[in-house]
């Protein structure tokens, strides 16, 4: 039940974005909009991109952008950007369709949201159900049916 922190309006369902930076920005809008991260915390999840590489793709079609606590997080959140048109975050590598944003407020606050996110994700029906949603009613019942 650790993902029941990912309400319906911490979703977004669009068809694309122009490109992988735009894709964390708008999966990280709900957690800003609601305060549970600061714009900080945005920027420094597409710093780390950039200085690390497309870490955050930890399988085909899913990234889960991160970052450090810091000062920019106000309280373990979870928010989900699923793309009709997948992303790359490399060249010509690493696409995503389903980018989801993880805001942590230590090292250990969000490790059962993110055990549960694993599960979940670990599931191939699962993954190619989330991949096929069209709304965000869709992903809620698929996560509920699969939690």
């Amino acid at each position: 039940m650790a993902l029941d922190i990912l309400t319906k309006d911490k979703i977004k369902v669009q068809d694309q974005v122009p490109d992988w930076s735009q894709a964390i920005t708008e999966a990280a809008q709900p957690l800003l909009e609601q305060d549970y991260i600061e714009i900080g915390y945005i920027d420094a999840m597409i710093d780390s991109v950039k200085e690390f590489g497309p870490y955050i793709v930890i399988a085909p079609e899913i990234a889960i952008a991160h970052a450090r606590p810091e000062d920019n997080v106000n309280k373990v959140g979870l928010s989900l950007l699923k793309l009709n048109e997948s992303i790359n975050f490399a060249e010509d590598s690493h696409y995503a369709s389903l980018i989801f944003v993880l805001s942590a407020t230590d090292n250990t606050s969000h490790l059962n949201v993110l055990q549960s996110l694993a599960g979940l994700l670990g599931n191939k029906e699962v993954v190619n159900q989330l991949l096929a949603s069209k709304n965000s009613d869709e992903i809620i019942e698929i996560i509920k049916e699969n939690d």
